[in-house]
Order: C-alpha cells, then sequence, then structure tokens
C-alpha cells in the first residue's frame, strides 16, 4: 500500500466560532524572544505581502520571532547556507535583536497535540507553498488569536517560533533594545551545533582570473 503523496492538512473551517476552544500558548512579556533582521531596519515589523508562512492581509500583518537566538539565524539563512556554510559578510549585514512583547498575548498553539483534534497535521510548519498556512493563520486570527507558536523550519532541532499578529508595518510603539552584531559566540553555535561554517567570500579584486583552455 503506498502513503498518499498529498498534503493531509486540511483547508480550516470556513465559521470561525469552531476555532474558539483551539489550543492556546499565553506568551508572557518575560519570554525572550529574538530575530535577525538586516543593520539598518527595526525588527518589530508586521508584514502582510505574503511572503511569510502565516502572513495576514492588509490592513493586517505577521511578525516572526524566535525562542532561541541561533534558531533565529537559522531561520534567516536557512535558503543561503549554500555546502553547508555562509559567508561573513552575509553576517555582517544583519543584527540579532533580542525582544519581548509588551503584555502578555495570546496566541493559537500549533505544535499542541490537541490541535490534531482540528485537523491539524506538522505540515502545517514546513508546507510550501503558503496558502494552507495562511488560510489557517487568517481563520484563527478571526478566532481571536493573537499569534501562533509554531515550529521553525530551517531548524531540524524544531525550536519554537511565535508568529505575532498586528497592525501591518512598523510598530515603533514597542519595546526594542538595538540589534547587536552577530559575533563570534554565535559563529561558534553555528559551526558547533549545526555544521554551518562561516567563511570569508573574495572579492573581486581578490580573485584570478584564468583563460578557458578551449
Amino acid at each position: 500500500m503506498s502513503r498518499q503523496q498529498d498534503p493531509s492538512l486540511p483547508e480550516p473551517p470556513s465559521d470561525p466560532a469552531e476555532l474558539e476552544a483551539f489550543p492556546r500558548y499565553r506568551l508572557e512579556p518575560q519570554a525572550p524572544l529574538f530575530r535577525v533582521v538586516l543593520r539598518q531596519r527595526q525588527p518589530w515589523w508586521f508584514g502582510s505581502d505574503g511572503s511569510g508562512r502565516f502572513d495576514l492581509r492588509p490592513p493586517s500583518g505577521t511578525c516572526y520571532t524566535s525562542s532561541d537566538p541561533l534558531s533565529a539565524l537559522l531561520e534567516v539563512i536557512g535558503p543561503d547556507r549554500l555546502g553547508g556554510a555562509v559567508s561573513t559578510r552575509f553576517l555582517a549585514e544583519r543584527r540579532l535583536c533580542r525582544l519581548s512583547v509588551p503584555e502578555a498575548r495570546e496566541l493559537a498553539d500549533l505544535g499542541s497535540r490537541r490541535a490534531a483534534g482540528f485537523g491539524i497535521t506538522h505540515e502545517i510548519h514546513t508546507l510550501v507553498p503558503y496558502r494552507l498556512p495562511q488560510l489557517w493563520a487568517a481563520r484563527l486570527a478571526e478566532a481571536g488569536a493573537e499569534g501562533v507558536r509554531y515550529f521553525l523550519r530551517h531548524d531540524p532541532a524544531a525550536r519554537a517560533g511565535f508568529a505575532l499578529f498586528g497592525p501591518a508595518g512598523l510598530r515603533e510603539d514597542w519595546p526594542a533594545e538595538p540589534g547587536e552584531e552577530i559575533g563570534p559566540e554565535l559563529e561558534d553555535r553555528l559551526e558547533a551545533e549545526c555544521g554551518v561554517s562561516v567563511l570569508e567570500v573574495p572579492g573581486a579584486r581578490e580573485l584570478v582570473w584564468v583563460d578557458d583552455p578551449s
């Protein structure tokens, strides 16, 4: 007997009231959150262009954070760690932000086994394209969720991420410390725990051009 190869994650119910008993996770202000952003960017950005797994449509948006700094870094370099390496330039252009929500938020817990009773499968954390996860995010928001707790796609250890719902765009009224450089400690963890090396990429002037012998 062959396994079905289509996703087993269904579309969410059309009536948000059917999700009012969906398992919840309370995210407290004491919980440390992490996000890696370009050095000129501010961290509390709620995207709504559909490029994120749980993006809500305007005028709402979604901000993605991690429970662990290394996981936050893996999410950013996920598509770029070709050959098990990332360039020093890539990291130098980014900053690690340490964050916390200003007040407690009630999130839909996509990592709870009780979510299986509503049709959730682990595919919601990894499925591409994002059509189904975004449908679930929209319906859960309509049911009163202020975000979702989920498992990060690019961290094999399945660390928790927190996708927070709010008005689309930048939230300048939310507290945020200045971002810090991605230093040796996190680079060492990246290599020791993930097997991803940080390498210098030579500039054009440092390259030696060889004529094509043909």
